[in-house]
């Protein structure tokens, strides 16, 4: 009988930096300056990329994962990942 592999647990990030955008522009709405209007996003990207990254950073949440030892599929449950490519004899 062959021992099945173990999963590797991961973090996977549960949002997008196109979500944190969407967020920042959904809360602020559209910005006008001289007649332009601009995303709030786009605005705090361009003109301070550290802020927004550190904004993004706060936002994040993360789910835990598991690593299927075979393949590097992420999968919730660990049962999922031992099983993804592996049969128990």
């Amino acid at each position: 009988m062959s021992k099945l592999l173990k999963p590797e647990q991961t973090q996977k990030e549960k949002y997008t930096e196109e979500d944190y955008k969407d967020f920042l522009n959904d809360c602020y709405g559209e910005i006008t300056i001289g007649g332009l209007t601009f995303d709030p996003a786009r605005i705090i990207e361009e003109l301070d990329p550290t802020a927004f990254n550190c904004g993004f950073s706060d936002f994040q949440e993360y789910d835990e994962g598991y690593i299927c030892p075979i393949c590097n599929d992420i999968y919730e449950d660990e049962d999922e990942a031992i099983y993804c490519c592996q049969e128990e004899e």
